[in-house]
């Protein structure tokens, strides 16, 4: 296969690629023209009508391909014709409207226009206007003498990388607690045992197997007296306010009375 067929053969696949990219793209796709005063014709054959000669390096919008021709969007340069009766305030008027490549039926159509379609007029002749090319004009260039321009390819996306997964802080284990040992009583054979008495209070926790009722004062908690009683009940009671009755003990070597409850009244209402 020779050099110059090789050349059109890869111009034609691009050809063909530019169509389907452009289709489902919408991305303009341009040729550049590979030598100077190309003939640019009416219809895709060496005997069409010349309308115009392209340069060396300028570029066209590709519009379509066929057996060796190439077409184009027609140049600003290029003006066409239309005829002034179908025309009124610069804007088509029929359906349809050819547009030529001269102010004559005789001259090939380049383009077709619609109703709506504004006219950028640039002069008149008889009863034919002379405009600029419309969108979709095609003029045709010989396929030897262009280039197809790649579209530029879009910039692959990456995609983010997902973030690590933080690594789980370990939580410190608690401090080892020292523990209380149970507060053993014996009691104080100089004081008097047993009486009966009233305390009120917020129970606490105290030494195993003890609670605690205290007062606050500006804050802070003063315990008043120990308590002993049964530890299903008191945990129930635990940081409520009461008023305990019961007898009062006194051990050795413990400076709070202890209460054994008789009755206990939870949230009394305490008059002065």
């Amino acid at each position: 296969m020779g050099n110059a067929m090789k050349f059109h053969l890869v111009v034609g696949l691009l050809a063909a690629t530019a169509l389907v990219v452009s289709a489902e793209t919408n991305e303009i796709v341009k040729i550049k023209v590979l030598g100077d005063n190309v003939s640019l014709r009416a219809k895709p054959a060496l005997n069409a009508a010349l309308l115009d000669r392209a340069m060396n390096g300028e570029e066209m919008v590709f519009l379509d391909k066929t057996n060796g021709w190439i077409a184009v969007q027609a140049p600003d340069s290029l003006n066409l014709w239309i005829a002034g009766k179908y025309v009124e305030n610069e804007t088509v008027q029929p359906a349809k409207l050819n547009v030529r490549s001269g102010p004559s039926l005789n001259y090939p159509v380049i383009a077709v226009m619609s109703s709506g379609d504004p006219v950028a007029l640039r002069g008149e002749f008889n009863d034919w206007l002379k405009i600029a090319p419309p969108a979709g004009s095609q003029v045709w260039i010989s396929e030897r003498y262009t280039e197809l321009i790649e579209p530029p390819r879009p910039e692959p996306v990456l995609a983010p990388e997902p973030m690590p997964e933080p690594e789980p802080i370990p939580e410190p284990e608690p401090a080892p607690q020292e523990e209380l040992q149970p507060l053993m009583l014996v009691l104080d054979k100089t004081k008097k045992q047993g009486d009966y008495e009233e305390i009120p209070g917020i129970l606490r926790r105290a030494n195993p197997g003890l609670y605690q009722l205290v007062l606050m004062a500006d804050g802070f908690e003063e315990p008043i007296c120990l308590v002993r009683g049964k530890e299903a009940q008191m945990e129930r009671y635990l940081n409520r306010s009461m008023l305990i009755k019961g007898k009062i003990y006194w051990a050795e070597n413990v400076a709070l009375p202890v209460i054994q409850p008789v009755k206990i009244h939870l949230d009394p209402i305490l008059e002065d």
